[in-house]
């Protein structure tokens, strides 16, 4: 598999905007903007355990980073329990 650079920032919010924008008006026929803002904020989940963890480590274990950790990790575990619904990919839209 090739790699994927990472899109600017201009170019990743614009891509964020334009999924919102389907997914609000029901033309996500595909459900590719629904992969991508999934995708996005399970990543934003991720980034603050990897961000928690590296903290913990890099500072010697304190026992206030490993509380931030932990609380990160059941951030996403809880993340992760909530979208493991039956939800259709509408939210509630006629995707038609």
């Amino acid at each position: 598999m090739a790699v994927i650079t990472k899109p600017d920032k201009a170019t990743f919010t614009t891509a964020l905007n334009n999924a919102e924008l389907l997914r609000e008006t029901g033309n996500d026929h595909h459900h590719i903007a629904h992969a991508v803002l999934f995708l996005e904020e399970r990543n934003r989940m991720l980034q603050a355990v990897a961000d928690a963890a590296e903290e913990y480590v890099r500072f010697g274990e304190d026992s206030q980073l490993h509380s931030k950790l932990l609380k990160a990790l059941e951030a996403l575990d809880k993340y992760e329990l909530e979208t493991d619904t039956d939800e259709p990919p509408g939210f509630g839209l006629d995707q038609g």
